[in-house]
Parts: C-alpha cells; structure tokens; sequence
C-alpha cells in the first residue's frame, strides 16, 4: 500500500512538494532582486522582509543646517525603522500567492 502523498494518491494536475518548492526559489530569487530578505523559507512558504530605507543625504543636510539638533530624530527613526512583511505560499497548482 502506498503513502497517501505518494503520487499514486496526488490529485491530477497538481504539483509535487519539490516541484513547489522550486518554484518558492524561483518567486523568492526575484524579491531578494527587488531589495527584500529571506526571513525564513520552509517547503511550499517564504517569509520576506524589507526594511524602509532612510534618505541619509537630506537628512544629513539638515543634521549640519541644525547644528546636529536633526541628529535626534535621525537615531530616533534609525532604531525604529518600518518593516514590511510579505508571506508567499504556492499551491497545489504551482500558483504563487502573497498574504
């Protein structure tokens, strides 16, 4: 008798857990290109981060035009930077979907 997700029992037209897996990678590599950051990657779901970047050039300006009174709000939003979290999952289908 074989294994209830062995292939004998998959559904027609659905996709193996390595096949998704690979497809994960695929959809993955092309955020990692976009700036975000594999936070954890476990068979057929990802957890993506991106940290929001701050603009040091303007910020440095108004450090200097302050006479470093702007410094404060810049450490001040240095240690608390926004993060964006993205989920991604593939379906049995090889569908790629974001929470």
């Amino acid at each position: 008798m074989s294994h209830p997700t062995s292939p004998a029992h998959r559904i027609p037209g659905t996709l193996s857990e390595a096949q998704r897996a690979e497809i994960l990678n695929t959809a993955v590599a092309g955020y990692v290109r976009k700036g975000w950051a594999a936070e954890a990657i476990s068979g057929t779901q990802a957890v993506l981060v991106k940290t929001k970047r701050i603009g040091w050039f303007w910020n440095l300006i108004l450090v200097l035009i302050t006479a470093g009174l702007w410094l404060i709000y810049v450490v001040y939003r240095a240690l608390n930077r926004k993060q964006k979290r993205l989920v991604l999952f593939v379906d049995e289908r090889g569908q790629v979907h974001t929470r």
